[in-house]
């Protein structure tokens, strides 16, 4: 159903069959009836079986900023229908896992509302076989559906249907909501769904034609957050300029979703307007990582974000903003990992995305020494996949070039040989990294060269360095006083990157080095209004500071025009810095002093200072967990070597707990085990599933301030120890206490 680059599988998760609720809160039974449901379920799992164990866990809440919507449901709550409304607005953001979160509050407070069900499955479009199991339960509810009710449960049905191929199921879901426009044309939400089935399907033959029912639910709802959403998608890439209007005003429809600020951007960067694209990228991180801390929720367990973050990078370069860029390229770096979600060889990682977007900031504004210090610090923490290795060579040449270094620059290219000479024998990756390690390496050559005043040879390399940047190129030809191709190799970079700062700022030098100080002058007039947020101390203004001293003696205007913003992209602008921090940060760890089974005394704010490890487990009964209990005790010096300390929280009672750790079979629990049989500090740490009241398997990485690196809280324990020690490493690394 949504089939796009700014979408993947979502976090499935699962419905609680709940019991009716009585006054304000809803009812919360362990056990209620469930077709097919085990009668004993593992601890730590859903009462309705392994489909059930994922997904949102803790009660959903009515928010601002979702989306003006109304998708009347037949339900006798009106606090299920105003969850319902939530759900389908969150929908149209794709704000898919609190979308669930909201359908499934709904179900707790009605269980036999059929469309609660039906939200779940629309909110786990792409993962069949849950959304079959939601399907299942609303259509066991359907009974009391309205005709429109039954029209969108079947054209789901058809979407999901087993033993159809892909290209049927979505031509006959397309058919169901066709449907329903039909029988009901007031649906609004119905004709925005079409009109985005029909994009995604990829079977528009008429874009207008799209965009006509889109305009259609405009003119009755001028805010409907789906229609702005699905307009910006429609011309994205294609003819941005159609979608102006809505990318102006989604961000206003739902400004609770940071999807909603975050794809006005494209169209924005579609139309050159890199500081509107800036703003709504910004103002995307800053929603999304108060939402995140609020919700206690790591980086990599967020859709999207590493993508989002690296666009907001490359917008702010492009206006000038390279300290910004550089703090959120570095965070994304520094940020929490997970084997499962953000591994070394993911090329969609926030830490992959952020080492390239830190250092092609540093390398386009010429921060050379900045380079050379991340990179030998260690603080790019390269991993040592092949493109890595030769983009780390590249930069660290680059910037050992730009500061005359000979010996260095030398030890650079001899590594990027060395790359060439392993991938000529088939040792690493494919022809796309063989043509990067060649560009880079001619690059590098023609600076030796140019060092030696050998220009022939250097610019018979510069030819062959396809990745060259042509701002760096111009500044080859002024230092081979090739006055006229530096001009013109400069006004070729502005018009390949109109309305960025680096190249404008670069042709300001150039035509100022060549001469030309009238045309200087008149490139520098059209700089000023786009970087008036840019950073005053980069390298490049430096070097122009007297020059523009020379010209304001002159009379000439350099202070950046007053001009007062009157379209709709920024007549509703607000202070960003209200919606949330730039960067994502850890939230500090819940505190917890509780006896250990020995009765000492234990207490983490003891342990500042020092990492530490706590594992929530499920008692002695749970086998997973003494098999976790064993694996991470095994290491437990390991881990100190580390300065990280172990304990263990578990749902016992102090009797059993004791019987534990002095188990006749002499199982060794080395670390302290703390028993929580009233879950308190389960709930603290939301290692509880509040839908089924029962406790959840948690590991927890603190580090030496406090604060929470790392989480997992799952049906099943975490058992992967080699990773802690990884990360325990790493912290201590990035971490001061």
């Amino acid at each position: 159903m949504r089939d796009h680059d700014c979408r993947a599988s979502v976090l499935v998760a699962a419905l609680i069959l709940l019991q009716g609720a009585r006054g304000d809160e809803p009812t919360r039974p362990t056990a209620p009836a469930y077709e097919g449901n085990p009668a004993e379920p593992s601890v730590g799992h859903s009462v309705h079986g392994e489909a059930f164990d994922d997904g949102p866990r803790h009660h959903a809440s009515l928010l601002p900023g979702m989306g003006k919507v109304h998708f009347p449901v037949t339900t006798a709550r009106p606090e299920a229908q105003a969850f319902i409304d939530q759900g389908v607005a969150q929908l149209h953001s794709f704000y898919d896992f609190e979308a669930e979160r909201s359908f499934r509050q709904a179900a707790a407070i009605d269980p036999d509302c059929a469309m609660a069900y039906w939200g779940m499955a629309m909110a786990n479009v792409n993962n069949g076989r849950r959304a079959r199991g939601f399907l299942k339960e609303a259509r066991r509810r359907d009974a009391k559906l309205t005709p429109r009710e039954k029209l969108y449960l079947d054209a789901l049905e058809a979407l999901h249907k087993d033993g159809v191929d892909d290209k049927a199921r979505k031509q006959n879901h397309l058919l169901g909501l066709e449907a329903i426009v039909q029988e009901f044309p007031g649906d609004l939400d119905a004709r925005a769904w079409l009109a985005m089935v029909t994009w995604q399907n990829g079977t528009i033959g008429s874009r207008q034609a799209v965009d006509v029912v889109i305009d259609s639910v405009l003119q009755v709802e001028p805010m409907h957050p789906g229609a702005h959403h699905y307009r910006i998608h429609l011309w994205d890439d294609v003819k941005p300029i159609r979608a102006e209007k809505s990318a102006a005003l989604y961000a206003q429809a739902a400004p609770g979703i940071a999807h909603a600020w975050h794809m006005p951007g494209h169209t924005y960067t579609g139309l050159k307007r890199y500081a509107d694209a800036a703003y709504q990228q910004e103002g995307s991180a800053r929603v999304d990582h108060a939402h995140m801390i609020r919700g206690r929720i790591m980086p990599f367990e967020i859709h999207n974000y590493a993508h989002n973050n690296q666009w907001l990078c490359t917008s702010l370069s492009h206006i000038g903003r390279a300290r910004d860029a550089i703090a959120v390229a570095r965070d994304l770096v520094e940020q929490p990992r997970d084997p499962n979600k953000n591994g070394e060889d993911d090329g969609g990682s926030a830490q992959r995305s952020g080492r390239l977007r830190w250092v092609e900031v540093l390398t386009r504004f010429e921060l050379w020494d900045d380079l050379i210090a991340a990179t030998t610090s260690g603080a790019l923490d390269w991993s040592g996949l092949a493109a890595e290795r030769k983009e780390k060579a590249y930069t660290l040449g680059l910037a050992y070039a730009a500061k005359g270094d000979q010996a260095k620059l030398a030890e650079q290219v001899a590594a990027l040989k060395a790359a060439a000479v392993g991938e000529a024998k088939g040792h690493t990756q494919s022809s796309p990294s063989s043509g990067l390690n060649l560009a880079a390496l001619a690059e590098l050559e023609g600076y030796q060269f140019l060092a030696r005043d050998e220009f022939g040879p250097a610019f018979d390399r510069f030819a062959k360095a396809t990745d060259m940047r042509p701002e760096a190129l111009a500044r080859a030809h002024l230092a081979a006083k090739n006055f006229g191709l530096a001009e013109s190799t400069a006004r070729e970079a502005v018009a390949k990157q109109p309305n960025q700062v680096p190249p404008l700022a670069e042709l300001v030098e150039v035509l100022h080095a060549v001469g030309k100080d009238e045309a200087a002058r008149e490139a520098h007039r059209k700089l000023v209004p786009i970087a008036r947020n840019a950073d005053p101390d980069l390298p490049v203004f430096r070097r122009l500071e007297p020059v523009v001293a020379g010209w304001a003696q002159d009379g000439e205007r350099t202070a950046p025009a007053d001009e007062s913003a009157t379209d709709d992209a920024t007549v509703q602008r607000i202070d960003l810095t209200s919606l949330g921090p730039l960067t994502w940060s850890p939230w500090s760890a819940e505190p917890i002093a509780m006896p250990d089974s020995d009765g000492q005394a234990w207490d983490l704010a003891a342990h500042r200072g020092r990492n530490v490890v706590i594992l929530f487990f499920l008692g002695g009964k749970c086998a997973q967990c003494m098999q976790q209990l064993q694996i991470f005790g095994k290491e437990i010096e390991a881990l100190r070597a580390l300065k990280t300390d172990l304990v263990a929280v578990g749902t016992d009672d102090l009797e059993a707990t004791r019987a534990l750790k002095a188990n006749p079979d002499k199982v060794a629990f080395p670390m302290p085990l703390l028993p929580d049989p009233r879950l308190e500090a389960f709930k603290r740490y939301r290692a509880f599933d509040e839908f089924e009241n029962q406790p959840l398997h948690g590991t927890f990485l603190i580090d030496a301030r406090g604060d929470v690196r790392y989480q997992r809280i799952a049906a099943e324990p975490f058992l992967d120890v080699d990773f802690i020690k990884a990360e325990a490493a790493r912290i201590n690394r990035i971490v001061r206490p």
